[in-house]
């Protein structure tokens, strides 16, 4: 029991190291092209930049899975890889269909990614929830200081 607390561990950290580092990296990279507020070109930049974010987001989810489907196919606990990551992406989706599952002893691994997948996905949510919101915050900005509401019409 130890030995998968352990290895449930380095599991997590390694998800929660890649999500935090690919954050880091792309929204720096975001933060470089931000469009000045109100310039002409604001929405087409505006969609592209959440295209990038979207686009950034999920390549982090897919390498998460990734690392869980490595360490099932490691273990030999399916036929091959694309069983494994199958199972990965059900289990950190929380879809969980139940169509393929682990050896008994190693059933727990898979309650433990959605787990993981959740607070991920929160985690990708709020960062994108900021982004949109600072998007919008520039789109509606008016030069005397005064904000509008999704509710007040834009002049």
């Amino acid at each position: 029991m130890l030995i998968h607390l352990l290895i449930l561990f380095l599991l997590v950290a390694s998800c929660v190291m890649i999500h935090g580092l690919g954050m880091l990296i792309g929204l720096k990279q975001i933060m470089k092209s931000w469009p000045p507020p109100r310039c002409a070109s604001y929405l087409p930049r505006m969609f592209w930049i959440l295209i990038r974010v979207v686009f950034g987001l999920l390549v982090l989810h897919l390498l998460q899975i990734t690392v869980w489907a490595a360490f099932f196919h490691m273990g030999h606990y399916f036929p091959n890889f694309e069983t494994a990551f199958y199972y990965s992406a059900t289990s950190y989706s929380t879809a969980g269909y139940g169509d393929v599952i682990p050896p008994e002893s190693w059933r727990v691994f898979g309650a433990i990614e959605a787990v993981t997948g959740i607070l991920m996905f929160g985690w990708s949510t709020g960062v994108l929830f900021s982004i949109v919101h600072r998007l919008h915050t520039n789109l509606f900005h008016f030069p005397d200081g005064a904000h509008t509401t999704a509710a007040d019409p834009v002049p």
